[in-house]
């Protein structure tokens, strides 16, 4: 019983670490997002999941965005800046 609760803890001071990870990191200005030209959709229908950015090595990295295939009962909603009162922050993309 006691090893299960040694990994019970563990798991959820993993857990509260990762939600309180860099997808709530704030910067004093939002990054541009480099030009480039969107390619052609590979497919008729194929759903653009837009740019992206990610946090790494102290500042946000930006990523291309791809296209995807539709999800059966999904949408793609794109990832956006928010501003805070003391600068701004990534909300991430996703399907829903």
């Amino acid at each position: 019983m006691n090893t299960i609760s040694k990994i019970s803890a563990v798991a959820v001071l993993a857990v509260t670490l990762w939600s309180c990870g860099p997808s709530r990191v704030t910067v004093s200005a939002q990054p541009e997002a480099p030009y480039y030209v969107r390619p052609v959709a590979p497919h008729p229908g194929w759903i653009w999941v837009g740019d992206d950015y990610y946090w790494r090595g102290g500042r946000y990295e930006y990523r291309h965005g791809y296209w995807a295939a539709p999800r059966p009962n999904h949408v793609y909603v794109q990832g956006r800046w928010e501003h805070r009162g003391n600068g701004y922050y990534w909300h991430r993309g996703g399907w829903r």
